[in-house]
């Protein structure tokens, strides 16, 4: 099982990819009680947020924790950005983290994953989002939409 000092274990994600393709992702969560507190953004797996709560069972042969349930939600929303121009992803980042929006880069792939906390007005966000689909600089989705709008 891997672990680090501050608790925090890695839990698969099991997404479906394609007919009978599957990739899993590996996210950094902390024990919370019985369960975990996922704590790092996700880039593959949807439906999940920094921040939710989930169930994970641990299979002794992969010697890994697994997703099984969700038990609370964070009301955070996590959409993923896939860049046609890279040169575009730090002033994206940087307008991003200047509303209180954190984010994690695959470059491997040119992906930025962001976290919108609950608190933030998604309205800002949507538009700059729409605006640079707009201009041809990336497509987003929203991966996990807990905002209203």
């Amino acid at each position: 099982m891997e672990n680090d000092l501050n608790n925090k274990v890695k839990v698969g994600f099991v997404q479906k990819v394609a007919d009978n393709q599957f990739e899993t992702e590996t996210l950094w969560c902390k024990k919370y009680g019985q369960n975990f507190q996922v704590d790092n953004i996700p880039f593959i797996a949807k439906r999940i947020s920094l921040g939710d709560i989930v169930k994970a069972e641990y299979d002794d042969d992969d010697e890994l924790y697994y997703f099984e349930d969700f038990v609370e939600s964070s009301g955070n929303t996590t959409v993923r950005i896939f860049f046609y121009k890279d040169e575009l992803i730090d002033s994206t980042r940087e307008w991003l983290i200047h509303r209180k929006c954190n984010s994690e880069v695959l470059q491997a792939r040119s992906i930025v994953s962001v976290n919108i906390p609950k608190e933030v007005d998604y309205f800002p966000v949507k538009a700059f989002l729409e605006k640079g689909e707009k201009e041809g600089n990336w497509v987003y989705e929203e991966s996990c939409l807990e905002h209203q709008y």
